[in-house]
C-alpha cells in the first residue's frame, strides 16, 4: 500500500535520525572533549578515572548499535508482512521503538548528573564568586513565542472541546488531553523554573557558558510545547477525517521533529569550541 511504502522511508529516517545521527554527533563531542582537553591539565574537568569515562562511551554506543539493529530487522519484518498482507501498519510501531530509542539518551543524563554529584563533591574551593545576573524568562525567550505556546495550549484545548459536542468528562478526549497538556507544560515549567533559579550543576562552569545553556534550554521546552499542541491537534484531525492509514508516518515524523528542536536545537547552536574550559584547569581563579 502507498501509505506503508512511505511509513518504510519515514520509519527509517527515524531509526537513522535518532540512533545513528544524533548518537554519532554526541560520542563525537565527548572523544573531543577527552582528546584536547586532558585530565593532566584540566582535572577538575574529571573526577573520576578517564578511563570510567571511556567504558560509559562504550557503552552508550553499544547500546544504540543494538537499537539501531533492531529497528533495521523491525523494518525488515513490517516490509515482509506487508507483503502478504493488506492490513495497516500499526502506529504503535513508532511510538514504542521511540521509547526504547531514548533508553540510551536517558542513561546519558542520569549519568550526567551523577557526573556533576562527583564534580561538586570533590569541589575544595571554601569561597566562591556569583555573578548577579538578571534570571527572568523573558530574558531567555521572546514574548512572543511564549504567547503562542500559550496559544497553542489553549487552542488544543478548545479544538477538542469543540469536537466533544462541549463536553467534558473522566474518559473523553477533551478531558484526557487537558490533563496530558497540563501535566506536560507543568513539567516543562519546572525544568525552566529549576534552570533560571536552582544551583547549577557544574560548579566550575563559566558564566556565560551557564547563560547560554540556560537560554537554549528555555527555548527548545517552548518549542516542544507548541509542537505537543499542535501534533494533538493534526492527530485529531486525522482521525475525524479518516485518514488512519497515516497516523504511523504522523507519529514518527513527530517523534524525529520532537528530536529535532530538543536535543537537535542543544547540539546545533552548543559549540565545543565555543566552551570555555579554562575553568576546569587547576591553576586558574575559578568562577561561579
Amino acid at each position: 500500500m502507498l501509505e506503508n511504502i512511505l511509513f518504510y522511508f519515514v520509519f527509517l529516517s527515524q531509526i537513522l535520525l535518532i540512533s545513528f545521527y544524533y548518537p554519532g554527533q554526541i560520542l563525537n563531542r565527548i572523544s573531543y572533549v577527552l582528546k584536547t582537553f586532558p585530565p593532566s591539565e584540566y582535572p577538575k574537568l574529571y573526577p573520576k578515572n578517564n578511563n570510567y569515562y571511556k567504558t560509559g562511551l562504550q557503552v552508550f554506543k553499544v547500546l544504540n548499535i543494538i537499537i539501531l539493529t533492531i529497528g533495521l530487522m523491525l523494518l525488515i519484518v513490517i516490509g515482509l508482512w506487508d507483503s502478504s498482507s493488506d492490513g495497516m501498519v500499526s502506529e504503535a510501531i513508532p511510538v514504542v521503538y521511540f521509547f526504547i530509542q531514548m533508553v540510551p539518551l536517558v542513561l546519558m543524563e542520569l549519568s550526567g548528573f551523577a557526573y556533576f554529584k562527583m564534580m561538586r563533591k570533590a569541589d575544595e574551593r571554601t569561597t566562591r564568586k556569583a555573578q548577579l545576573q538578571p534570571r527572568r524568562l523573558f530574558d531567555y525567550v521572546s514574548p512572543a513565542v511564549v504567547a503562542v505556546a500559550i496559544f497553542m495550549f489553549i487552542a488544543c484545548i478548545a479544538f477538542f472541546y469543540s469536537i466533544n459536542q462541549f463536553r467534558i468528562h473522566p474518559g473523553n478526549d477533551t478531558f484526557i488531553i487537558t490533563i496530558t497538556l497540563i501535566l506536560s507544560n507543568f513539567l516543562f515549567a519546572g525544568i525552566i523554573f529549576w534552570n533560571l533559579y536552582g544551583k547549577k550543576l557544574d560548579p566550575y562552569q563559566d558564566g556565560k557558558d551557564r547563560q547560554k545553556q540556560v537560554k537554549l534550554t528555555v527555548k527548545s521546552l517552548v518549542f516542544v510545547s507548541i509542537v505537543a499542541s499542535a501534533f494533538l491537534i493534526t492527530f485529531k484531525a486525522i482521525n475525524e477525517f479518516n485518514l488512519d492509514y497515516f497516523e504511523p508516518v504522523f507519529m514518527s515524523l513527530y517523534f524525529q521533529f520532537i528530536i529535532f528542536i530538543g536535543l537537535g536545537y542543544m547540539l546545533r547552536k552548543q559549540h565545543i569550541e565555543d566552551i570555555n574550559f579554562e575553568v576546569y584547569k587547576a591553576d586558574v581563579p575559578l568562577q561561579r
